[in-house]
């Protein structure tokens, strides 16, 4: 009878142990994903932020030339 309680309980530690880690480790997986999506959305937003500056850029020398053009213009 001993020994069988001791292999009952030897059993039980084992399988709480055993859910604890997979619980762990499931957690582990969702914060790893995560952190994935969260480094793609930063690198979508990056890149977004890059291109907005390109065309901001461009649309500021049209109007710096449009105002040379003016400038020019309102001389004569």
């Amino acid at each position: 009878m001993p020994n069988e309680l001791k292999y009952w309980i030897d059993l039980l530690i084992k399988a709480v142990i055993g859910i604890v880690i997979s619980l762990v480790s499931f957690d582990y997986r969702q914060v790893k994903n995560s952190l994935k999506e969260l480094e793609e959305h930063r690198f979508l937003l990056a890149t977004e932020e890059q291109v907005l500056r390109v065309e901001l850029n461009g649309v500021r020398e049209r109007l710096e030339r449009i105002d040379n053009k003016l400038d020019r213009i309102l001389s004569k």
